[in-house]
């Protein structure tokens, strides 16, 4: 799937949104305004509409992310995921599965070479089961064999009130080092694990999506974090966090949840520029590293 690539002063490459069918969207964003009212999305926002937004803060490409709820679901989200792609060319597709779809070998293998999906996303919290199980290892051995990357919800436990096995991701990246990892929201807050994971597997990538909206959110108002895991862990995390965006930005990429991500594309990406950064690891955050990833990972220039 096509897009521009050359790398334009100021180009940003969104490495994680949500254009996906219109009920599925009003369902997403009625979903978000009961987390957080005054959000800016609208249940009707077309998917012109999203792109032009995402294009007005100089983003000129984006992952995009589908998710069935469903096992029903799966095989008309991916080709919803593939035939979007081929309308608007700005987004790489990728795929997705439910935990009950059946021959999830043939699945992914039919998303990589039949549908062009740049790889498969799964996001456990919302889809409501565990991916890191052994019910995924036939994904996770396609995957590999293909050289195509797994991307993941990771992180949040306590705004969706649900954990992960991340034994069982250990193991995964231990036994699979040939799969490219994305671990969505770097495993917030547990940023020292994230550091592990970036040290020990070359595969591995972080997508920083929401993490610093949310850190800002918890600095301006740490009571709306009283009694959480993710607050308690915020103030132990700060210097990890720090370390993750001067050592590991050549393997970090940031994206804006659109339309469902902390406030609008302005204000999310006004909330990572509020990180002190150089000048190399915000080039390499919000273009850079997306590129590489793109073209080393998913064969895609």
């Amino acid at each position: 799937m096509g897009g521009e690539n050359t790398e334009a002063s100021g180009a940003i490459i969104d490495s994680h949104i949500h254009v996906i069918p219109p009920a599925r969207t009003a369902s997403l964003v009625r979903w978000i305004k009961r987390a957080f009212p005054e959000h800016p999305s609208r249940e009707e926002i077309t998917p012109e509409e999203m792109l032009a937004e995402l294009r007005a803060c100089g983003v000129v490409r984006a992952f995009n992310f589908v998710f069935p709820l469903k096992e029903e679901e799966t095989a008309s989200l991916n080709a919803f995921s593939r035939d979007i792609a081929l309308r608007f060319p700005m987004l790489v597709p990728f795929g997705s599965m439910h935990v009950e779809s059946p021959r999830k070998a043939e699945v992914a293998e039919y998303c990589l070479t039949e549908l062009g999906l740049a790889g498969i996303k799964i996001h456990p919290y919302a889809q409501r089961f565990e991916v890191f199980c052994r019910e995924f290892e036939p994904l996770f051995e396609t995957l590999s064999r293909f050289g195509r990357p797994f991307v993941v919800h990771t992180g949040f436990d306590d705004f969706y009130n649900r954990t992960q096995d991340l034994d069982y991701l250990r193991s995964i990246l231990d036994r699979y080092p040939e799969m490219p990892v994305v671990l969505v929201h770097s495993l917030f807050p547990r940023f020292g694990l994230a550091l592990e994971l970036l040290r020990l597997h070359p595969k591995v990538y972080l997508d920083m999506t929401n993490v610093p909206s949310s850190i800002r959110l918890y600095q301006r108002a740490p009571e709306l974090f009283a009694g959480q895991q993710d607050a308690t862990g915020l103030d132990g995390e700060a210097e990890n966090f720090e370390r993750l965006l001067s050592e590991w930005h050549q393997r970090i990429m940031f994206g804006t949840d659109h339309p469902v991500g902390m406030g609008s594309p302005e204000q999310i990406f006004t909330d990572l520029d509020s990180f002190e950064m150089t000048a190399d690891a915000r080039s390499n955050i919000l273009y850079a590293t997306a590129t590489r990833f793109l073209h080393d990972e998913c064969g895609i220039d």
